[in-house]
């Protein structure tokens, strides 16, 4: 069976580089390469992303990215209904009351949001609500740069928060797990330097932040704890290998923290849009920290569940050296919705 497109969803990430290629098939979006490797120094990241290529025989050059961090900001705001041709004409108008740079600074994208809201009342019926996202330009550029020095074409460059969304959308849409979208699910990513939530209505993104605890942190509280250097702490991390109490004692803090932002984010998203969080969905690559998901369900009291963004998703005809089984598939949500998005071509 020959597949019609193909697309590589590249998470260039603190910690580790991700890449997962995707195929668009008769069947839906099938895994064709996958390949992780080491952060590495930014002047060697074009040889090191073309060996990554190389070395996963990814022969695709067209990529999608994606952008986090403080030099992205992204808002929600309601603007009076209007065609999709003047929103774009009074986007710059507009972003200059929510954006705290200068506007020659940063690249615009907006996009309405229709999230199957009832609204009730005229005034409420001439509003509609609005994503606006700004980049630093100097720092989309060098991210571009990158990708075209590793000779790559970037096809797309999202933010790390609405890729997440991507690929729960895609989990969601599976046989297994159809239905998934209804109602309101917080996201929580929790990755190496910061955990990105993203509250979706239907499918739709309602509110998102980052919040800069993540995996370095709880590496550093087991270091500091059990007296061991950052590489071992690291890898107990990875692997308590029967010491999960011990670990738990170490993280117990800063889980703690993390859960009481994640609970306060989701607070502000129900106090100001009068809605309830249904569930919560943990993904990243220290999603499967002993009492993570514990803490979770204890402060929210209500459903939390770790999801897999490979589930439902075939391997393609001819990538049979594939063991998806093997990967912790969990951290691969980011590329895994920026992937996703071949089923756009």
């Amino acid at each position: 069976m020959f597949t019609r497109n193909s697309l590589v969803g590249l998470d260039i990430g603190c910690h580790e580089i991700k890449a997962i290629e995707l195929v668009e098939s008769v069947d839906g979006p099938q895994v064709n390469a996958l390949a992780t490797m080491p952060a590495v120094d930014p002047a060697e990241l074009p040889q090191a992303i073309r060996n990554l290529f190389a070395g996963a025989g990814i022969k695709t050059r067209n990529v999608a990215v994606s952008l986090s961090g403080q030099s992205v900001i992204v808002r929600y705001i309601a603007m009076p209904k209007m065609s999709e041709d003047d929103l774009l004409s009074s986007m710059k108008y507009e972003a200059g009351k929510h954006i705290p740079f200068e506007l020659d600074e940063v690249a615009l994208d907006c996009a309405r949001l229709d999230n199957g809201e009832s609204t009730s009342g005229e005034e409420e019926a001439d509003e509609m609500q609005v994503l606006l996202v700004a980049a630093k330009k100097e720092v989309l550029n060098e991210l571009l740069g990158v990708v075209r020095a590793a000779a790559l074409t970037p096809l797309a460059v999202d933010v790390d928060g609405f890729a997440l969304g991507s690929a729960f959308e895609l989990y969601a849409s599976s046989k297994s797990t159809a239905g998934e979208l209804a109602g309101v699910k917080a996201l929580v990513d929790v990755g190496a330097s910061k955990t990105s939530v993203n509250i979706i209505e239907a499918g739709s993104s309602s509110f998102s932040r980052e919040i800069y605890l993540a995996g370095k942190d709880f590496t550093d509280a087991i270091s500091r704890r059990m007296g061991v250097d950052q590489q071992e702490g690291d890898s107990i991390k990875r692997d308590p290998a029967g010491d999960d109490c011990e670990v738990r004692d170490c993280l117990s803090s800063v889980v703690g923290d993390l859960v009481a932002e994640v609970h306060a984010s989701v607070d502000y998203f129900e106090n100001h849009h009068d809605r309830t969080v249904d569930s919560v969905w943990i993904s990243g690559g220290s999603a499967h920290l002993p009492g993570l998901s514990d803490a979770f369900e204890q402060v929210f009291c209500r459903e939390v569940k770790e999801w897999n963004p490979l589930e439902g998703i075939g391997v393609a005809e001819g990538a049979d050296n594939l063991s998806l089984e093997t990967v912790n598939a969990s951290g691969l949500a980011v590329a895994v919705g920026l992937a996703s998005r071949v089923l756009d071509y």
